[in-house]
């Protein structure tokens, strides 16, 4: 028979196993969500290269399967918090992954808004929209990409690093704005630019600038579940100030 004391340790193993368990199926929930929101990204860029409105069109309706994610993911949070009332390190990585899934799923719909975007500019050649974008996209969809790394790899440092190229996806935004003034009010400098054409540009540019910065969001939530310290609000040269849990 087993003793008092016997009985309780049997009893906090089992309770520390069956928190451990939530935490594994919710941190592979988030895994599956970000291997979903990297698949609509991956078609978003297809799109992009071949001005393909099929492909467009099913990011676009494939949208819906992320905001459900996004929707069982926090129910499995609360669920973690209200049943287990974790502490330190779980309850960091909860707490993380309740503001990591707002950023894919608007990175989703980022992804979506860009789709629409080449949807409605049919006929427009993937030459012209990419002599201007290429490097942004390219640039925006790396960051996201190694958002994604870190949050599997736990690579904190990786995450740091990523904050302090913050304000990297703006630069980038604001050179090609300025590229298409230039071309709208200089023709000479290239072929004459469509009015239509430079207002759907100046939004999917805006829409990869947000994917981009969301991807940096990422990382410095991973941040804080691993390393215990928060980046938000946090300009990269304070991080010798950086507030510690």
């Amino acid at each position: 028979q087993k003793t008092t004391s016997q009985a309780g340790l049997v009893s906090m193993s089992e309770q520390e196993n069956f928190i451990h368990q939530m935490i594994v199926s919710l941190r592979t929930q988030l895994l599956v969500m970000g291997a979903s929101t990297e698949i609509a990204v991956d078609n978003m860029r297809n799109a992009i290269m071949k001005m393909d409105a099929p492909t467009a069109q099913a990011v676009i309706d494939g949208d819906d399967a992320i905001d459900l994610l996004e929707n069982q993911i926090d129910s499995s949070s609360l669920s973690i918090l209200a049943r287990t009332q974790p502490v330190a390190g779980d309850l960091r990585f909860v707490v993380a992954t309740l503001r990591i899934v707002v950023d894919m799923e608007r990175i989703g719909d980022e992804a979506s808004t860009v789709c629409g975007h080449i949807i409605l500019m049919k006929g427009t050649s993937a030459c012209e929209l990419l002599d201007l974008l290429q490097d942004h996209l390219d640039n925006g969809l790396q960051a996201f990409r190694k958002s994604l790394r870190i949050l599997r790899e736990g690579d904190a440092e990786g995450a740091l690093e990523m904050h302090q190229s913050y304000d990297d996806a703006e630069q980038s935004e604001v050179a090609i704005i300025q590229k298409l003034i230039e071309r709208v009010h200089n023709p000479g400098s290239g072929a004459p630019l469509d009015t239509v054409f430079v207002m759907h540009m100046i939004l999917i540019v805006h829409s990869i600038t947000r994917i981009w910065r969301r991807s940096v969001n990422i990382a410095g939530h991973c941040y804080f579940a691993y390393r215990g310290d928060s980046l938000k609000h946090v300009a990269p040269h304070e991080h010798k100030e950086i507030m510690h849990f």
